[in-house]
């Protein structure tokens, strides 16, 4: 999830009153949720609408929504100012794309540029492997510009934070040069945009100079935006582009000599066309719809009647769009879902319940019956989640919209330590257990995990729990072998043998994980194969 947070009174000035008081109606339409304390105001949207990722952008939406404020023409002139590249870049960083933004001073504004720009560059820059941006002051600078290859020991300049020195020096010392010197490839050279006075505007994706820094004063900003992907360098253009358009700025794409995403292919992505018609929409919503026209410019659309059904517009910064479903999908959300009548299903056959949703249910059962409460916690997370513990999936979601929810989990217990460590004030003894999915080696597998912990818990506090749960179900020879396990103490427990095979691990959590969790007392836990058990 997303989530965006500003000041009340800061919003009700630059925003008005009227639109703040409509977030709340137009969340039932988008389908985001919103709070609201004495001072400020709190929206968490979903990842699969990059371009409601801002007040001023929700506040053009709603225009459109409420007020009929329907998009007749697109946001973007051409520009004056060109960039050359050099052969050798497309090499290292082979997109570039970049556009000017004329209009008031910035003032106040200028943070939300910069977290907007970090935004994109963690979500679709994929913290700028695939796209980054440079914002710089188009005044301090002198077009035409100049992107190339440069040597890192001979390329000296000053960046934005007053640090001098060679690229070499920034990659090597720097803050952001040591964080990001690994995206580029070249082990000699760094990719970097000048100006006409050889002055350094960027050396992407690592930092921008001192001569273009942006300030609260600036009133015309260029923007570059370099990538690997195309894809990915185009949205973020969209979305930056649209952005500054809603804050008031006019909008102008520069030529920057590409080949692949130039001038005219960019300004043709945006308003792409798409063909829908009416047998489409009721397929995909189980109604006629009368008037999808309408429906369709009060979700930012252009739209027209065609020979053949309805001729759709989509605006460049709506990435999420990939084709007619997601077109139906926004016409199901501006009638409004409140309003599709409940239909029965038709089902022509009689069903048997999921064998393995019954061995589920057995296993809470028991485990309840003990007094052991059932929790439930993310499948995904982050690649630092799993940092205290011995992950070993490597199972990761190739393009995720977050990196905080990017990595599928191999184990329970990680997710269980840490409702732990929020839970850690309540009163003992806590008995939780939790029956879910994991990914080991590739494959999908059901495990059990249940944690005791007091301010003696034990090795024979869990050990009863497997053995009552062995009784109930299968009531075969368990054995325990002893084994070494990062997160078990050495000598307090092992693997869970069943008929020599391995079903688990049991035991007292490492004292080392328990510090790292801010835990104080002793925890024992088991996380078993649930499918085993029962076979």
């Amino acid at each position: 999830m997303v989530v965006i947070k500003e000041d009340k009174e800061l919003l009700k000035d630059d925003i008005g009153e009227h639109y703040c008081r409509k977030f709340f109606d137009f969340s039932e339409v988008i389908g985001y949720s919103i709070e609201e304390d004495e001072s400020s105001i709190r929206i968490e949207l979903n990842p699969d609408r990059p371009d409601l990722f801002s007040f001023y952008s929700l506040k053009e939406a709603i225009k459109t929504y409420y007020d009929n404020n329907f998009k007749l023409k697109g946001i973007i002139d051409r520009s004056e100012i060109s960039i050359i590249p050099d052969v050798e870049v497309l090499n290292e960083r082979p997109y570039l794309l970049a556009f000017e933004a004329r209009g008031k001073k910035i003032g106040h504004l200028f943070n939300h540029i910069i977290e907007y720009q970090e935004r994109l560059h963690d979500s679709i820059g994929k913290s700028r492997k695939k796209v980054s941006i440079g914002i710089h002051d188009l005044k301090k600078i002198k077009p035409p510009f100049i992107y190339k290859m440069e040597e890192r020991t001979k390329l000296k300049f000053t960046t934005y934070d007053n640090f001098t020195g060679t690229a070499e020096d920034i990659m090597h010392t720097h803050e952001k040069g040591i964080e990001f010197k690994s995206l580029i490839a070249s082990k000699n050279k760094v990719p970097v945009i000048l100006d006409s006075e050889n002055d350094v505007l960027s050396m992407p994706p690592v930092i921008n100079g001192i001569k273009s820094k942006v300030t609260e004063e600036t009133e015309h900003f260029f923007f570059d935006i370099t990538g690997t992907d195309y894809n990915a360098a185009r949205n973020a253009f969209y979305l930056f582009a649209y952005e500054m358009s809603y804050m008031g700025y006019k909008i102008s794409i520069c030529d920057s000599g590409m080949k692949s995403g130039n001038m005219s292919s960019l300004l043709g992505y945006d308003f792409r066309e798409f063909d829908i018609n009416n047998s489409a929409i009721k397929n995909l919503m189980g109604i006629k719809i009368d008037d999808p026209v309408t429906l369709l410019r009060k979700m930012g659309y252009r739209c027209e009647i065609s020979h053949n059904g309805y001729k759709v517009n989509v605006p460049g910064n709506r990435i999420d769009v990939m084709g007619p479903v997601d077109i139906v999908e926004d016409i199901a959300k501006s009638y409004g879902y409140k309003n599709i009548d409940e239909k029965q299903i038709d089902i022509y056959r009689t069903g048997n319940p999921y064998y393995k949703n019954d061995q589920i249910k057995t296993a809470r059962d028991i485990m309840i019956s003990i007094n052991y409460q059932e929790v439930k916690t993310f499948v995904v997370n982050s690649k630092s989640f799993y940092d205290n513990l011995n992950y070993s999936g490597s199972v990761s979601i190739q393009n995720p919209k977050s990196l905080d929810y990017s990595v599928i989990r191999d184990s329970l217990l990680p997710g269980m330590l840490d409702l732990i460590r929020i839970n850690k004030r309540r009163k003992l003894p806590i008995k939780i257990f939790e029956i879910g999915e994991v990914i080991v080696g590739g494959k999908q597998i059901t495990k059990l995990c249940a944690l005791f912990t007091n301010s003696r818990a034990s090795y024979s506090d869990i050990f009863q729990v497997l053995n009552y749960l062995n009784k109930r179900i299968l009531n075969k020879s368990l054995k325990i072998k002893a084994n070494e396990h990062p997160e078990i103490i050495e000598g307090r427990g092992g693997n869970i043998l069943l008929m020599e095979s391995n079903i688990g691990i049991i035991g007292e959590v490492n004292p080392i994980i328990l510090e790292q969790y801010g835990i104080t007392n002793p925890i024992s836990f088991l996380e078993i194969r649930l499918d085993s058990l029962f076979e």
